[in-house]
């Protein structure tokens, strides 16, 4: 297999010929080593993974750090979006992922068993069961997806539970009910027939009609072309909901088979809340935007009652998003005891008849006004008929949500306008309401937390101590002097009837502690993860009583080349005065001299200074350099020093676009001369680089700036007219603000492009915005106007490289076309050299 290249260069004589291969390269020994480090082979626990019980975390073992581009390759339909992989019924990033096995981690001694799994299956979603006592999981196979569940006392081996294959393309969960002897999944139905099939001549033609109000719509990438499409998709996601019982293996079916996204069991077991997606489906949206119900269902698949509805949402001013009839936050409640619900008051008057009393009217409208506008939370109770509702408490406060603990006698209810209140109400008190905490907004150094909830149980549970007279709060402490002080997180404990708090556990000050799960409801024992910027992340036991600290999973640092590199984090000061940070990684044996530098960023827009400032509060000291496969820090090893710098494009909100060129070039003026006079870099061998928006940044800096001579720009934009309703805080469309569109388009200023421009993308992105034409187009330019420049487009991937194959063959031209058009200046590298480094 090969990628697409194409390239044009100003000097072909001393051109190294791996521009122009097509065939996927390697890059050297010191680069491979860093993007293929097995860093898949390192634990992270967390408390999605641990059981109800608090015994175990779930881990899942990856057979490599990336997956190889042929689980890219597999064929697959995009439908509006969606990205199916027809063969095995199942949504695509089932498909793609390279996850092949479980173990579980003893959440107290670390001591790890292995699960049995089914040969030749790639392994995704691991389900904890209620009582913490099974497992269950999907197995895909090539040509099917199954659930299998492990019962952690049986010693009886692998068990499927589902007869027919899973249909995993819209609903890709498994739920468990409430006393774990049920699992609802959704199948391929019976009697499916064969996939509709595209006519060898067509028979419709692609219609589409403007509509009478204006439509911001996005780009997006893929919507349905045709019927054949529609047809297509739903075929795909119809599926038929079951009921599996793990006692006696019994199957039911529940009612018909449906475009089924979502699947809630109520506790008691006789119920379901079932969204499902509706027609008509939308040619200008994807399916993501298509409209939907949520009914609930009884365990025969008959409608009880609708609760909301959506219509396919094509972008329209003011659409009604969804109409839920005043019923908010809707869930079962953890007791069984139907649902909970927030009723909220109605805010639209009346229509006025014609012909009316416009005098009556305004009197009508003021004893309105009189009336007192309620937020209820409601106890709605089977069969749910409108006799069925019970008001539990009401207030004029907005309320956000509402929480339960386990038995449903004490409601947690958020309210947020910009302070945020938590308060507590126990049944048969309503009149009174307990305190838990009270935030503004606005006070960032005086955070209380958030409430901790039951791991595992789906139910938004509130975590109290066993006497239900205590709730926990986590959070984070930051600190004004951020640069010096780092975070510190915390556990408090809070009484609910008096707000008392007790510090359970806090952070020290000199290495990151921040806590996972609590392994009992005294929070005697927890799990917290520790970091620092020298020590590599592991988990560790700690016991609240002691303070004593028992290591639990022993993590590497397999890049410890690069993530122990020197490094300088520094702020820089532009001509008009705002200050910005920057951080530079050198080589462990940098010798003082001025080395070749790249600079790698991402523009961001501030409406000032100091919303600046406000957004880099949480900077983290004590954050461990970790390493990733794009981790461009890797060019160390080849002698770059290479700048990772904070990108500011600052404007008064709704003009920031109006100083982007301007911030681009005083960025990277300030930028160069503080790291050049640190004697960091030599500012005669620069490069700049980005991905997505900072492929946009990078093309903009090469043409409205002469400081540097190559650039790296990944899945970027290069014509702003093609995304013509707006664009990142872009308040105006292309016509009313068409000069921004075209000072911002690279495209309309490549002939002042200066240096050597190395662009990549994916065949298949599907970010809004970055459609592969734009590197095509730029590319074509580019080509046409002499300038020096290389394109790749790597078939299978996205926005953003992801297999193997192509992250080497990635770094390999990176690395080429830093050494030759920066590191030395343009000058001639041998086929000897070329073919080491192809090997």
């Amino acid at each position: 297999m090969s990628i697409f290249v194409f390239s044009l260069v100003a000097n072909a004589q001393g051109i190294n010929n791996s521009e122009l291969r097509e065939g996927y390269l390697t890059p050297p020994e010191s680069i491979a080593e860093e993007v293929l480090a097995p860093r898949h082979q390192n634990v992270s626990l967390s408390d999605n993974d641990i059981s109800p019980n608090g015994e175990y975390f779930v881990n899942t073992i990856e057979a490599s750090q990336m997956s190889p581009l042929s689980y890219y390759a597999k064929p697959y339909y995009n439908l509006a979006g969606l990205q199916i992989d027809h063969l095995g019924n199942r949504n695509r990033r089932m498909t793609t992922g390279a996850t092949v096995g479980l173990e579980l981690i003893n959440s107290r001694t670390g001591a790890v068993t292995s699960i049995e799994t089914p040969e030749n299956a790639r392994i995704t979603d691991p389900t904890w069961s209620p009582d913490g006592s099974s497992l269950a999981y999907f197995a895909h196979f090539e040509d099917a997806t199954h659930i299998y569940v492990a019962n952690l006392g049986n010693e009886d081996g692998l068990q499927r539970v589902t007869n027919r294959p899973v249909l995993a393309t819209l609903n890709s969960s498994i739920e468990w009910s409430d006393d774990g002897r049920f699992i609802f999944t959704v199948t391929v139905p019976e009697n499916r027939g064969i996939e509709p099939v595209k006519p060898s001549t067509p028979n419709t033609i692609q219609v589409r009609k403007t509509t009478t109000d204006e439509n911001r719509l996005r780009t997006y990438q893929s919507l349905l072309k045709n019927r054949n499409e529609g047809d297509l998709l739903e075929y795909y996601v119809t599926g038929q909901l079951i009921r599996i019982d793990l006692r006696n293996e019994e199957i039911r079916k529940i009612g018909k088979p449906a475009m089924i996204q979502t699947v809630d069991p109520s506790p008691d077991n006789d119920y379901l809340i079932v969204r499902s997606m509706q027609k008509p489906f939308s040619y200008i949206v994807p399916y993501y935007r298509f409209g939907w119900t949520e009914q609930i269902w009884d365990m025969d698949g008959n409608m009880v009652t609708e609760l909301r509805t959506s219509e396919v949402d094509t972008g329209i001013p003011d659409h009604d998003e969804v109409t839920d009839q005043g019923r908010e936050d809707i869930k079962w409640r953890p007791d069984g005891q139907g649902l909970s619900l927030i009723i909220t008051p109605d805010d639209e008057n009346e229509d006025e008849e014609d012909g009316g009393d416009t005098n009556n009217d305004e009197e009508a409208d003021k004893e309105k006004d009189k009336e007192e506008k309620l937020y209820k939370i409601a106890q709605w109770l089977p069969p749910f008929g409108e006799d069925d509702l019970q008001i539990l408490y009401e207030t004029k406060d907005e309320m956000e949500s509402v929480s339960y603990n386990e038995d449903a006698d004490i409601y947690f209810v958020r309210e947020d306008d910009d302070t945020e209140h938590v308060y507590a109400i126990f049944a048969g008190e309503a009149d009174t309401t307990f305190t838990i905490y009270k935030h503004e907004e606005d006070d960032f150094y005086n955070d209380p937390g958030n409430l901790v909830y039951i791991p595992g149980s789906g139910r938004n549970i509130v975590y109290t101590t066993g006497d239900e007279s205590q709730v926990y709060l986590r959070g984070t402490q930051y600190h004004e002097n951020y640069s010096e002080a780092a975070p510190q997180p915390f556990l408090d404990r809070v009484a609910i009837r008096s707000g008392e708090k007790e510090r359970v556990f806090q952070s020290s000050s000199d290495v990151y502690e921040e806590v996972t799960a609590l392994l009992d409801e005294e929070a005697s024992n927890l799990v917290i993860e520790r970091q620092s910027s020298s020590m590599h992340p592991d988990f560790w036991l700690y016991d609240s009583a002691s303070e004593n600290r028992t290591k639990l999973t022993n993590n590497v640092d397999y890049n410890e080349a690069v993530t122990q590199a020197r490094r300088d984090r520094f702020k820089v000061k532009r001509a008009d005065g705002f200050e910005f940070w920057v951080e530079v990684t050198l080589p462990s044996d940098w010798d003082g001299s001025p080395l070749p530098g790249l600079i790698w960023h991402y523009p961001r827009e501030y409406d000032d200074q100091e919303d600046y400032n406000e957004g880099i509060r949480d900077y983290n000291k004590n954050d461990f350099p970790g390493i990733y496969r794009r981790s461009t820090e890797i060019l160390v090893k080849r002698g770059y020093a290479v700048i990772d710098a904070d990108w500011p494009i600052a404007a008064e909100r709704g003009s920031s676009n109006e100083a982007f060129v301007w911030s681009i070039v005083q960025n990277s003026t300030a930028v160069i001369d503080s790291a050049a006079n640190r004697g960091y870099i030599d500012r005669d061998r620069l490069a700049i680089g980005g991905h997505s928006y900072g492929a946009f940044g990078t093309a903009n800096a090469m043409i409205h700036t002469s400081f540097f001579k190559a650039g790296i720009a990944g899945d970027g934009n290069y014509n702003r007219t093609l995304t013509p309703m707006g664009f990142q805080r872009e308040p105006n469309d292309l016509w009313r603000g068409l000069d921004k569109y075209l000072e911002m388009s690279p495209i309309f200023w490549a002939d002042r492009l200066d240096g050597a421009l190395l662009m990549y993308h994916g065949e298949a992105d599907q970010n809004v915005g970055t459609w592969p034409i734009h590197s095509k187009r730029m590319f074509h330019a580019l080509n046409g106007i002499g300038k020096t420049a290389a394109m790749y487009m790597y078939p299978h991937e996205a926005h953003g490289p992801a297999s193997e194959e192509t992250l080497l063959d990635l770094w390999t031209r990176w690395s080429n076309w830093m050494d030759h058009y920066v590191k030395n200046l343009g000058e001639h590298v041998t086929e000897a050299e070329l073919n080491a480094a192809e090997e």
